[in-house]
């Protein structure tokens, strides 16, 4: 003779909240690996972007008639403060520099709105933006002499975007540049 026994409604919930524990504990797993994933890609994102933004800033860039003009090719530089009710005014550095192409006009770089802009007096329009922050970031950008005879630049950019409910992410990049053509 075989022995049936049928389960209890008591065997059936412990049962119920273990198989409902387990999926919780697995999707809640999963969501959390996700969104630190797409935390990760934003933060590689934008670091990629700041080490455009560098690289365009120091080669140059390029102007009507196919001339570039940037930091490493320039013969002068000098840097403003930013206005005293700037939020980051305590940071050092300036969020301008001037510089001097090999054609002797002077150019810059400067921070407004969070973008950055390329401004130039023989390129029509003159200021042309060559990076927009993403939506929901605040963008750094410090430049200051790293040499007493004003020669090496040192160039600090950093964005960063908040995420929902969660950590920020961030990109940040720091270089010297020298002025090559820069008088002895």
């Amino acid at each position: 003779m075989v022995n049936r026994r049928a389960h209890t409604i008591t065997e059936i919930l412990v049962a119920s909240v273990i198989i409902i524990f387990v999926f919780t504990s697995v999707i809640g797993a999963f969501l959390l690996t996700k969104g630190a994933y797409h935390d990760s890609i934003k933060s590689c994102n934008l670091q990629r972007d700041v080490n455009i933004l560098l690289a365009t800033m120091i080669r140059g860039v390029r102007e009507q008639g196919g001339e570039i003009f940037g930091l490493r090719g320039a013969s002068a530089m000098s840097a403003t403060l930013p206005p005293p009710a700037t939020p980051l005014s305590a940071w050092p550095g300036q969020n301008t520099v001037y510089f001097t192409g090999s054609d002797n006009n002077i150019r810059r770089y400067f921070l407004n709105n969070n973008s950055v802009i390329y401004d130039s007096p023989t390129q029509n329009p003159n200021q042309r933006v060559i990076y927009k922050a993403p939506d929901n970031s605040i963008i750094i950008l410090r430049f200051s002499t790293a040499s007493i005879d004003q020669q090496v630049v040192k160039v600090y950019i950093s964005v960063v975007q908040q995420n929902a409910g969660r950590a920020s992410s961030t990109g940040s990049v720091t270089t010297y540049v020298n002025l090559r053509n820069a008088p002895k």
